[in-house]
């Protein structure tokens, strides 16, 4: 990774990690095949010096049982839940991660997500809301998942959903380097996270008043 070291002091504001992110250990969650040096999941993770990404012995075959087996060694290193951000494949392990241990994830950020119909997994995928904050990301020229169905998966996870025009598979083939538009979307799921976070805590001050 020593070759994608950025220097923040040298970047946009929109081309910065949200400092939200420094409450959080992060998890990066790629798909297939992994990211490459120029995919923005990589770029990212440059940026985060805490953040750590998914360790896999065989990247090349979809295996839901290995992703997630993956994702959970991470977590169960970590000592407060944490942000996923996953891409294709990745997104489907990490959504399945959060219905079964929500308590160990803060929020997921899921770009891109690979039709699990492809895989024959659709149903072993979450068929309720999510019970963290989740935002999707999809294209509508996504060879992967048809915008259509991305839809739907995020009104069944209960998730944010939004829609690229034209940006493919949303990976370094689509020549977004930062990505700007998406540390803007990661900002806001930040946002909406603490929000979450400290509801719990004025409603119960709230009643002991009452």
């Amino acid at each position: 990774m020593a070759s994608l070291t950025t220097h923040p002091a040298h970047l946009s504001q929109h081309s910065r990690l949200p400092h939200q992110l420094e409450a959080f250990p992060v998890l990066i969650v790629p798909g297939l095949r992994n990211s490459d040096e120029h995919h923005w999941q990589s770029l990212w993770q440059a940026q985060l010096p805490h953040s750590k990404r998914i360790a896999l012995d065989n990247w090349d075959t979809p295996d839901l049982d290995k992703w997630k087996a993956g994702i959970r060694a991470e977590l169960a290193a970590l000592d407060k839940p944490a942000v996923i951000i996953a891409h294709s494949f990745g997104t489907l392990a990490s959504a399945s991660i959060a219905a079964e241990f929500p308590h160990k994830i803060a929020a997921l950020f899921l770009v891109a997500p690979a039709d699990p119909d492809k895989f024959q997994i659709s149903h072993r995928l979450p068929q309720d809301p999510l019970k963290v904050p989740t935002k999707i990301i999809a294209s509508s020229n996504d060879p992967w998942l048809t915008e259509t169905k991305a839809a739907i998966w995020a009104l069944q996870w209960g998730a944010d959903f939004l829609r690229l025009r034209n940006v493919g598979h949303i990976n370094s083939d689509s020549g977004l380097g930062l990505w700007p538009q998406g540390i803007e979307e990661l900002r806001g799921l930040l946002r909406k996270t603490l929000r979450t976070q400290h509801k719990p805590l004025f409603a119960d001050k709230k009643n002991r008043a009452a």
